[in-house]
């Protein structure tokens, strides 16, 4: 058992590193297979294809986030809105891709997985979505803005600066990223913005 998990460990440092030269649609079973120092028949007895590693590796990845972000946070106390994507989650799930890191910054990468993203966005979302079902007192509100409107603006500034950090390669510490997403949450976009 030992041998298998080395194996797919080798197999997926590898196809983290042909992902970063190559891109997804370059790279082969055949490159994986001589990078990772193994047969192609023992490739094959793991994954199908290039494309069924991604996906399980994908898979796993999301998996666990899902788990961090929605499962293990999901008795947090909700007091005020800007709770509904609690820093502890967002600090959890920071740390969790910084310990897998080349692994996700090639799946967000163009050479990737142009959903990836997406997914992450989608369990952020479901987080939101069930604080605000769980909530008595916590609601969309806003007469210029539909619910869906106002959704995606408070998932899009998170998705964005978690995006932004994976492309500059994790260079801040997942605490500060943490703090930039819940600063964020409290801040119109022209806050940001000084004038002379």
């Amino acid at each position: 058992m030992a041998r298998n998990t080395q194996t797919k460990q080798r197999i997926k440092e590898t196809f983290t590193k042909l992902i970063n030269e190559k891109g997804l649609d370059a790279l082969t079973v055949s490159d994986i297979a001589r990078d990772s120092g193994i047969n192609r028949g023992t490739f094959y007895l793991h994954y199908l294809d290039k494309y069924d590693l991604m996906a399980q590796l994908e898979n796993e990845t999301i998996e666990n986030l899902k788990q961090i972000i929605l499962v293990d946070h999901e008795d947090e106390e909700l007091d005020d809105p800007t709770d509904l994507v609690s820093y502890s989650a967002i600090y959890a799930a920071l740390r969790y891709v910084k310990n897998d890191f080349a692994f996700i910054k090639a799946l967000a990468s163009d050479g990737g997985d142009p959903h990836f993203m997406r997914m992450f966005k989608g369990i952020m979302d479901d987080l939101l979505m069930t604080k605000i079902t769980e909530s008595k007192e916590i609601h969309f509100f806003n007469q210029n803005m539909p619910d869906d409107y106002a959704r995606e603006i408070l998932l899009s500034n998170i998705v964005a600066i978690i995006s932004l950090w994976i492309k500059k390669d994790g260079l801040e510490s997942p605490e500060l990223i943490a703090k930039m997403v819940t600063k964020a949450k409290q801040l119109s976009p022209y806050e940001l913005i000084a004038k002379n």
